[in-house]
Protein backbone atom coordinates (compact mmCIF):
# COMPACT_ATOMS: atom_id res chain seq x y z
CA UNK A 1 0.00 0.00 0.00
CA UNK A 2 1.31 3.45 -0.91
CA UNK A 3 2.18 5.86 1.86
CA UNK A 4 1.22 9.47 1.43
CA UNK A 5 3.61 12.23 2.43
CA UNK A 6 2.08 14.60 4.97
CA UNK A 7 2.82 18.32 4.80
CA UNK A 8 1.71 20.52 7.70
CA UNK A 9 0.36 24.05 7.48
CA UNK A 10 1.86 26.55 9.94
CA UNK A 11 -1.44 26.62 11.83
CA UNK A 12 -1.35 22.85 12.25
CA UNK A 13 2.27 22.90 13.43
CA UNK A 14 1.31 25.39 16.12
CA UNK A 15 -1.70 23.30 17.09
CA UNK A 16 0.41 20.14 17.33
CA UNK A 17 2.75 21.84 19.80
CA UNK A 18 -0.24 22.74 21.96
CA UNK A 19 -1.82 19.29 21.56
CA UNK A 20 1.28 17.76 23.09
CA UNK A 21 0.03 19.04 26.46
CA UNK A 22 -3.18 16.98 26.24
CA UNK A 23 -2.40 13.27 25.97
CA UNK A 24 -5.90 12.25 24.81
CA UNK A 25 -5.99 14.80 21.96
CA UNK A 26 -2.39 13.97 21.02
CA UNK A 27 -3.22 10.24 20.74
CA UNK A 28 -6.34 10.87 18.65
CA UNK A 29 -4.49 13.23 16.28
CA UNK A 30 -1.67 10.72 15.96
CA UNK A 31 -4.12 7.98 14.95
CA UNK A 32 -5.83 10.32 12.47
CA UNK A 33 -2.52 11.31 10.89
CA UNK A 34 -1.38 7.67 10.69
CA UNK A 35 -4.64 6.80 8.93
CA UNK A 36 -4.23 9.70 6.48
CA UNK A 37 -0.62 8.73 5.79
CA UNK A 38 -1.65 5.16 5.06
CA UNK A 39 -4.91 5.68 3.15
CA UNK A 40 -4.64 9.21 1.77
CA UNK A 41 -7.90 10.88 0.82
CA UNK A 42 -9.87 7.66 1.41
CA UNK A 43 -9.30 8.23 5.15
CA UNK A 44 -11.64 11.22 5.21
CA UNK A 45 -14.93 12.57 3.95
CA UNK A 46 -14.81 14.81 0.87
CA UNK A 47 -16.12 18.28 1.71
CA UNK A 48 -15.09 20.12 -1.49
CA UNK A 49 -14.67 18.16 -4.71
CA UNK A 50 -13.21 21.07 -6.69
CA UNK A 51 -10.44 21.82 -4.19
CA UNK A 52 -10.04 18.19 -3.00
CA UNK A 53 -10.50 19.11 0.66
CA UNK A 54 -11.34 16.36 3.13
CA UNK A 55 -12.32 16.04 6.76
CA UNK A 56 -11.59 13.24 9.18
CA UNK A 57 -13.28 13.28 12.57
CA UNK A 58 -13.48 11.61 15.92
CA UNK A 59 -16.50 11.57 18.17
CA UNK A 60 -15.01 11.54 21.67
CA UNK A 61 -13.72 14.22 21.95
CA UNK A 62 -15.31 15.77 18.84
CA UNK A 63 -12.24 16.62 16.76
CA UNK A 64 -12.29 17.51 13.06
CA UNK A 65 -9.07 17.55 11.05
CA UNK A 66 -9.03 19.14 7.58
CA UNK A 67 -6.67 18.16 4.78
CA UNK A 68 -6.14 18.47 1.04
CA UNK A 69 -4.99 15.79 -1.38
CA UNK A 70 -2.37 17.23 -3.72
CA UNK A 71 -3.15 15.35 -6.91
CA UNK A 72 -0.35 13.60 -8.79
CA UNK A 73 2.17 13.79 -5.95
CA UNK A 74 0.55 11.57 -3.30
CA UNK A 75 1.02 14.42 -0.85
CA UNK A 76 -1.47 15.39 1.82
CA UNK A 77 -1.52 18.98 3.06
CA UNK A 78 -2.95 19.16 6.60
CA UNK A 79 -4.56 22.54 7.34
CA UNK A 80 -5.70 22.38 10.96
CA UNK A 81 -7.93 20.64 13.44
CA UNK A 82 -10.64 21.93 15.69
CA UNK A 83 -12.67 20.76 18.62
CA UNK A 84 -16.20 20.94 17.30
CA UNK A 85 -18.32 23.32 19.30
CA UNK A 86 -20.94 24.58 16.83
CA UNK A 87 -22.07 24.33 13.22
CA UNK A 88 -21.30 28.03 12.73
CA UNK A 89 -17.71 27.58 13.90
CA UNK A 90 -17.35 24.61 11.55
CA UNK A 91 -18.69 26.63 8.58
CA UNK A 92 -16.26 29.47 9.33
CA UNK A 93 -13.34 27.07 9.57
CA UNK A 94 -14.22 25.35 6.28
CA UNK A 95 -14.62 28.75 4.56
CA UNK A 96 -11.20 29.84 5.87
CA UNK A 97 -9.59 26.58 4.68
CA UNK A 98 -11.16 26.86 1.22
CA UNK A 99 -9.89 30.42 0.91
CA UNK A 100 -6.39 29.33 1.97
CA UNK A 101 -6.45 26.38 -0.48
CA UNK A 102 -7.45 28.64 -3.38
CA UNK A 103 -4.69 31.10 -2.51
CA UNK A 104 -1.98 28.48 -1.91
CA UNK A 105 -2.81 25.92 -4.60
CA UNK A 106 -4.43 28.03 -7.28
Amino acid sequence: MANFKIIFDDVMLSQLKQAGKNKQVKNILSKMLDRIEELGPVAGKLIDSHLHIYEIKSKHPPIRLYFKHIMGLDNIYVFEYELKTSEEKQRKTIFKIKRKARKSFG
